[in-house]
């Protein structure tokens, strides 16, 4: 395949060609050179996410006329001056783009052609990255590491071609480590380093065969399942990218390809070496493992099917032919009509019987994962739920089993059915006329061309039609927040309104052109187009003499839903790929990390309790500490406040009394008279009976507000349930609603931010726990509702040890023990007027929250 047919074909498939002209030549070392060129048809508007990159189109050094194709990623791309870079490295022997770009000078002008730009889109949350190449890929993983979070742990494994690879700039990360490896096709494989990298995720690029050695040590050895692994071959030893390899010309000269070695499957097995780590993508893998044996044998029965099916149709074009042919007698036509019967109806058997099995299977299949679910839910610590992954277990429940029950379901009977019963009816119909067969496939080449046309620039509009609904949704966002303001001094909406009519003149100016290209595509495969092609061919060929006509009686049966059954295999398949994919991250949810219950049997005396932070450090990300060696007793009965600047780790510390996480090193104990108890080694019954929570963030049931307040207790009477709203400050409130405390929250009583602090006050006084944490309890309470529950915890110091974490500052001043955290640390410790008297992060605080209220 040579350069001008593949250029011509991803033009076809949308494809746009540019002229870039060079601006700027920099060396960066002996054998990389940056240019800087002037792309402002190719840049302008376009998004380029990391790692994206462009194909160049390099004249040959020994033949202008001929062109060659590289990918470059984009470095430093400028869609306001239509600026970009490429860099190129420059090692001998050169191919194509290595001596375009020796030679270039400003003001030289190259050949690029757009498709569509490649995001780096790693799976959430891996453990780490494994960024590997060598220095043609070094601008991809640049970008990527100026895009990494800081915590990220990352490793980069760069292979060094000549000695002054290793001066080649890479872009610095606080949590990378750097390897330079030599040259040679497994120097990369060979420089991985033996440790766990479960849960990473790898991102290769290199020569295509150096790829392949890697790739399978990656997997084999290193455990990395396929799907972690995103690779890219940037260039291939011994010919041009793509280019038709001429007799005894290569890029550089020919370079003869070297084998790829072996990789011992089974290298974790050996002596001395360690079991391969474990991905949580491996278990999306799992789920599905128990469907494999049951979804082959529904896709062989369907197989089985689909050709019964097909039968009385061949029977019925059989009867056709022998009844043009002149034959009457029902000797010979009975056995016929009699099998096509019979086969229709044992068909039809066959296809309810397999939707029922198969509904059963994914009946017993979802109830078990959804029980697996719940199941998992229980054992996680209280600190996974947040929002964004409530969201998570909610697509996992509704979403992503619905498409899961598809895939059980549906999505391999269509699939095997669409490429079954396509593949019969085109070998029959070859067995009838192989000449007119053989023209069935046109139809589907105008098809392809057609579809090509239509999606031309589809990934430049998907792009804007993107950014057009982001800024619809924003637009809208802010004039709702807005719309209180709006109502009272007055507005029209304007913004909104020139939003919304410029994203509806965008979709018209792209939909409206696409619409005619849209139908022309359709056409291209619809049964009419089938039949007019039948038809003419058909005629032509029994007029010419070269088929009988009652040969055309099958085309006409059979022939004309030839391209829809062919197409809606590959329909079929997206399904099958969501599906995989809702497997999967069902399966990360699955794999989510649990509390270790293992040792949490003890009990807890009834009687006031404390509470102590021994040498306490935690991390949600290993060696990425929020909190560091905390050392805070809380004696039994007073009231310590944690303050201190937003991030400082206060909230953090706050939840673990309740294992909300497990702490990394250290331990957090209850002190229960001269006895200590580890909190890991309470059951969680015992635990959530010993330490109470209001949180800032107030979550209320739907439901009465007695039920509410009883949440811990569902057994409180009515006066315990009252004499908790009254010590909350609380019951006045309540009393003033329709129904007392009857009434249903949301509905028929509406709290304030400041009285559903209280509410949840009342429950935890309800559940009566020795030990209460208040974290930035009156964050959203009004001066009223903020006195109110100051009143409501001045009652319970007397019997109780409470934690809070406050942002106001005059509401702990009467705390037996305030800790001022900075960075993960507690850096001052002492009462109110001690902390005042010393200069410190305290003292400031103060003031500056004096010089706010002033």
């Amino acid at each position: 395949m040579n350069a001008r047919f593949q250029r011509t074909m991803i033009k076809a498939f949308g494809a746009t060609d540019h002229i870039m002209t060079v601006l700027s030549v920099t060396d960066l070392t002996p054998g990389y050179r940056r240019i800087r060129f002037s792309a402002p048809t190719m840049i302008d508007g376009r998004e380029t996410p990391t790692a994206s990159y462009v194909r160049l189109w390099a004249p040959d050094p020994n033949d202008p006329a001929k062109v060659h194709q590289r990918g470059y990623t984009l470095v430093d791309p400028d869609a306001a001056t239509g600026e970009v870079t490429f860099d190129f490295v420059l090692h001998q022997p050169m191919g194509p783009a290595s001596a375009w770009a020796m030679a270039a000078r400003p003001g030289d002008t190259i050949a690029a052609s757009y498709y569509m730009f490649h995001k780096f889109e790693p799976p959430e949350k891996p453990q780490g990255y494994l960024l590997m190449g060598d220095p043609a890929a070094i601008p991809a993983i640049n970008a990527i590491l100026e895009v990494l979070p800081p915590e990220a742990d990352v490793v980069v494994i760069l292979q060094a071609h000549s000695p002054e690879d290793r001066d080649i700039p890479v872009s610095p990360h606080p949590g990378a480590e750097v390897i330079w490896t030599g040259p040679g096709t497994d120097a990369l494989a060979e420089a991985v380093p033996a440790r766990d990298w479960s849960n990473w995720y790898a991102w290769i690029a290199a020569e295509s065969a150096a790829i392949k050695m890697l790739r399978a040590t990656l997997n084999q050895a290193h455990g990395f399942p396929l799907a972690d692994i995103k690779h890219a071959a940037y260039w291939i030893k011994g010919k041009a990218m793509r280019l038709r390899k001429e007799s005894g010309a290569s890029e550089g000269g020919d370079v003869p390809r070297r084998p790829a070695p072996a990789v011992p499957v089974d290298m974790a097995a050996r002596e001395g070496a360690a079991p391969k780590p474990r991905w949580r993508s491996q278990r999306g893998q799992e789920l599905l493992e128990s469907l494999r044996w049951k979804l082959r044998a529904a896709g062989l029965l369907q197989a089985i099917i689909s050709l019964m099916q097909l039968a009385p149709l061949v029977l019925l074009a059989e009867l056709g032919r022998r009844l043009l042919g002149g034959e009457a007698r029902w000797e010979a036509l009975s056995p016929l009509i009699v099998w096509a019967v019979i086969l229709y109806g044992a068909a039809a058997m066959l296809s309810a019987v397999l939707m029922l099995w198969l509904h059963a299977v994914d009946a017993r299949f979802g109830h078990t994962l959804r029980q697996s679910i719940v199941a998992k839910l229980a054992r996680l610590p209280l600190g996974w739920f947040t929002d964004r992954n409530a969201a998570s277990v909610q697509q996992a429940v509704q979403e992503d089993a619905g498409r899961l029950h598809y895939m059980v379901t549906h999505a391999v009977p269509d699939v095997v059915a669409g490429i079954v019963t396509p593949v019969a009816v085109i070998t029959y119909l070859f067995t009838v006329d192989a000449a007119l067969a053989g023209l069935l496939f046109l139809p589907l080449v105008a098809f392809a061309f057609l579809f090509a046309n239509m999606m031309r620039g589809v990934a430049d509009k998907l792009v804007e039609y993107a950014n057009w609904t982001r800024r619809a949704n924003a637009a809208a966002g802010a004039f709702i927040d807005a719309l209180p303001v709006v109502r009272v001094f007055g507005g029209d909406g304007r913004a909104l309104r020139s939003v919304l009519e410029g994203q509806a003149a965008f979709i018209n100016g792209w939909q409206r052109p696409m619409a005619g290209r849209k139908i022309a595509a359709q056409l291209a495969i619809q049964p009419p187009a089938f039949l007019l092609l039948i038809v003419t061919a058909g005629c032509w060929r029994i007029v010419s003499g070269r088929m009988d006509a009652a040969d055309l009686l099958p085309f006409l049966f059979l022939g004309t839903a030839f391209g829809a059954q062919i197409t809606s295999v590959l329909y079929g398949f997206v399904p099958m790929r969501e599906a995989k994919q809702a497997a999967r991250r069902i399966g990360d949810l699955l794999e989510e990390t649990e509390l270790d219950r293992s040792c949490s049997t003890g009990d807890v005396p009834q009687q006031p309790l404390g509470l102590r932070f021994d040498g306490v450090s935690f991390g949600y990300r290993p060696r990425k500490p929020v909190l560091k060696t905390i050392d805070l007793t809380l004696a039994p009965g007073t009231l310590t406040a944690l303050v201190g600047p937003s991030g400082a780790g206060k909230s953090t510390l706050a939840g673990l009394p309740g294992r909300f996480h497990d702490v990394t090193e250290g331990a957090i104990r209850l002190i229960a008279g001269d006895r200590e108890i580890d909190i890991r080694d309470v059951t969680p019954e015992a635990l959530q009976r010993s330490v109470g929570f209001v949180f800032q963030d107030v979550r209320l049931v739907k439901g009465s507000v007695r039920e509410n307040i009883a949440l811990a207790r569902p057994d409180a009477s009515m006066a315990e349930i009252e004499d908790a709203a009254r010590a909350a400050q609380i019951h006045e409130r309540i009393m003033a609603a329709p129904r007392g405390y009857d009434s249903m929250v949301g509905d028929e009583m509406r709290l304030s931010g400041g009285e559903a602090q209280r509410l949840s006050i009342a429950r935890a006084l309800l559940a009566d726990p020795p030990i209460l944490v208040l974290d930035e309890a009156t964050a959203f309470a009004d001066p009223e509702s903020e006195h109110l529950v100051q009143k409501a915890l001045g009652a319970l110091i007397g019997r109780r040890t409470v934690l809070v974490v406050a942002h106001r500052l005059h509401t702990i001043v009467h705390a037996d023990c305030i800790a001022v955290m900075q960075e993960g640390r507690i850096v001052q410790r002492g009462r109110h007027e001690e902390l005042l008297e010393q200069p410190g992060l305290y003292r400031d605080l103060w003031q500056a929250g004096e010089r706010k209220g002033s």
